[in-house]
């Protein structure tokens, strides 16, 4: 009989996870790295529309792959991998555990999201909703100067969520190896 790790659902949920993982933090880090800094050469209007449209699509489809990828890990770590690699149960119980962290951290995504980019995701959203608003040419300047800040530390915390599947990734890579 084949050792656990080598099983082809065990190879097929290795892959799909290390590649859902892998795909999103890719994601994660273009949108910080590529989009953030075309956004903030756009009129304030298009850049908070862009931002917006793009936020809807990577909210509609990266938490989504995520859970996905960790209900893989979650998998992994729970389903007798405690066999595999020539190192004994010491071993299995290692990869057990990397794979409950990359379960952990990949998922994590989603609090960190709430939590700590919450607040600027609003805020954004609320400038975008009064972009077609008339007001004094003041407002309008400070608004602008606002939102292209928001932008900007929107890149830089997203940052962290390409940290948590990057991380994610390595856990699962490491127990998979």
């Amino acid at each position: 009989m084949s050792p656990p790790d080598t099983t082809t659902p065990r190879r097929l949920t290795q892959t799909a996870a290390l590649l859902l993982t892998t795909l999103s933090a890719g994601v994660n880090l273009s949108l910080s790295t590529f989009l953030v800094p075309r956004l903030l050469e756009s009129p304030t209007p298009t850049m908070l529309q862009q931002w917006r449209r793009t936020y809807a699509r990577g909210a509609s489809t990266i938490p989504f792959a995520a859970a996905a990828a960790a209900a893989g890990y979650l998998w992994l770590g729970l389903s007798g991998g405690c066999g595999g690699g020539g190192g004994g149960a010491g071993m299995g119980l290692c990869r057990a555990r990397l794979y409950l962290a990359a379960a952990g951290l990949t998922v994590g995504i989603a609090p960190y999201t709430m939590v700590v980019m919450g607040g600027v995701n609003g805020r954004l959203k609320g400038l975008e909703k009064r972009v077609g608003e008339v007001r004094s040419e003041g407002e309008v300047a400070i608004e602008e100067r606002s939102a292209k800040g928001l932008v900007d530390w929107w890149g830089v915390l997203n940052l962290g969520r390409a940290g948590l599947l990057v991380a994610g990734a390595v856990c699962g890579l490491a127990a998979t190896l």
